[in-house]
């Protein structure tokens, strides 16, 4: 009955050990993610464009992400989608998505064209950024815009207008169209306002290294003061 209790207490720091190294485990598993993307991000960046005019060119991008673009076509403004809650140094605003027209039998490929800021005395106000007639755009093709977290009710869902995520099927229930199935970063300058200063894919690294490392040091002190504590109640000192 006596030893009981240093058991148990055993147990549960095992316990301790196991939750601690998985959380570092999982740190660091976000941090290699990071720098594999980055290497991808690093090696499509050194490529040459692809000159995306026909349906095996859309093909080929969209087994080949992520992969630099270059697309002539038509800014389709009435179809914009406002990504809400997209900040740059501190400041709220949104990313602003439309689709570009490249052709009347081609998919619209959605084209993620900047940031800009939200009218903080109408948060429903969506701002314009000024569009031309064609355009030639380039720009890095990814698998999909980055997710946040929904809060609150489902929000109707309407074009142009103000959306909290975007999904291609999504899109094209709205829309009644069909879209390519990536999106453009577009990194090409064009006349319209909008801010392309996107965050490298690494960015946060060295964070997700520290916490990883504080996960492992707590793990190691749990497990030497129970291996002391428990040494000292088995042994009776």
């Amino acid at each position: 009955m006596p030893r009981r209790k240093p058991i148990a207490a055993l147990i549960v720091a095992a316990a301790g050990v196991a939750l601690t190294i998985s959380l570092g485990n999982w740190q660091s598993r976000r941090g290699d993610a990071k720098e594999a993307l980055q290497a991808e991000w690093d090696a499509a960046q050194r490529l040459e464009p692809i000159e995306v005019t026909s349906r095996s060119a859309l093909e080929s991008v969209t087994g080949a992400l992520p992969r630099r673009v270059r697309l002539r076509g038509v800014f389709v403004p009435s179809a914009s989608v406002y990504l809400d809650n997209r900040m740059r140094q501190g400041v709220a605003g949104f990313d602003l998505v439309t689709p570009l027209a490249i052709g009347d039998t081609l998919p619209l490929v959605l084209v993620d064209r900047g940031w800009i800021a939200r009218d903080m005395q109408d948060r429903t106000r969506m701002p314009a950024a000024p569009v031309a007639g064609e355009v030639v755009i380039e720009g890095l093709a990814v698998s999909r815009m980055p997710r946040l977290l929904e809060l609150g009710g489902i929000q109707e869902q309407r074009l142009p207008g103000i959306w909290q995520n975007l999904e291609f099927e999504t899109f094209e229930q709205v829309h009644g169209g069909r879209v390519a199935r990536f999106v453009v970063q577009q990194t090409s300058e064009t006349p319209d306002g909008l801010v392309r200063d996107r965050a490298r894919p690494a960015t946060g690294v060295e964070k997700h290294r520290g916490y990883a490392l504080q996960w492992y040091s707590l793990a190691a002190l749990i497990a030497g003061l129970s291996a002391w504590f428990g040494y000292r109640e088995l042994s009776g000192r």
